[in-house]
Parts: structure tokens; sequence; C-alpha cells
């Protein structure tokens, strides 16, 4: 009777021991992997670089304000791209900018949006993963440096 008794308190503590751990994890056994949402269709920031030519048809008005911030338009003739860019490519494409905290550097004895003037526009866009459904409005680029080199600027020295 003595073992009887012993066999069948161990038998109750080592039911107590398999149904704690299941109590510990409420929701079945998911190993710290929860079935929350996927962040596969979150947005997320690509690059977005594209270079070529102040538009010689168009003026642009790009300035600096008194605050350090840009305000105007500029139009480029995108003449080259990065992967996120590529709908620009052959394009001439108007930004609008009001008080936008841009890195403006001019190179080369630059001064200004020339027509013709080289340009490069570095900044980042809004993106999702190819399968996952589309934004209801096409996200716009957000520049944070635009850099405008001479026309005459192929590289070579004058020396």
């Amino acid at each position: 009777m003595k073992n009887t008794i012993k066999v069948g308190t161990l038998v109750a503590i080592g039911a107590l021991a398999v149904a704690m751990p299941a109590a510990a994890h409420p929701g079945g056994n998911s190993h710290g992997h929860g079935k929350g949402s996927s962040h596969k269709c979150q947005s997320h920031n690509r690059a977005y670089v594209e270079s070529g030519a102040v538009d010689s048809t168009t003026a642009s008005t790009l300035a600096q304000n008194s605050d350090g911030t840009w305000s105007g338009t500029l139009v480029v003739d995108v003449a080259d791209s990065n992967h996120a860019a590529r709908a620009d490519q052959g394009q001439t494409v108007t930004y609008t900018f009001s008080s936008a905290d841009l890195n403006v550097k001019f190179d080369n004895g630059t001064t200004g949006f020339t027509a013709g003037a080289p340009v490069q526009l570095i900044g980042k866009i809004a993106a999702t993963a190819p399968k996952c459904p589309a934004p209801s409005s096409p996200p716009a680029p957000v520049f944070r440096m635009v850099v405008v080199g001479s026309s005459d600027s192929t590289g070579s020295s004058d020396s």
C-alpha cells in the first residue's frame, strides 16, 4: 500500500510538471514566434538617386530661404538613375520644394541652377515588397541632397 501511495504521488507530481510549462505559454507552443502580422508588407525606405541636367527650356526657381531651407521648383532632364528611380530615366521631371531641408552642394565653381548644368538628386522613397498590395497613392521621393556641377565638368583638367 505504501508503494501505491508513492507511485500515485509521483504520477500526480509528474502531471503537474507537464502542465506548468503549458500554462506559462498560453496560445500553444510558439517558442517565441508569435502569430502577429507579417512585417513584409510594411513600408520601408529605398535609396532614390537620379542624375541629369537642369532643364534648358524651363527655368528652375529653387532658392535658399533665410532659415536655411530651400523652396521653389527644380526641373531636371533625367539621364541616369538607380533601380528605384528608373521610371524617371529619359524624362523631364519637375520637383517642387517647400521649405525643404536640403543639403545643396555647388561643385566646380557653380553658383546657381543654370540651364544645362549637371545635377544629381539623392534621397529615399517608401517601398513595399513586390507581392504586397500597392499603396493607394504612389509615394513621392524625399530628397536630402542636391549636387550641382558646372556644365563643363567632364572630369578633365585644364593643366
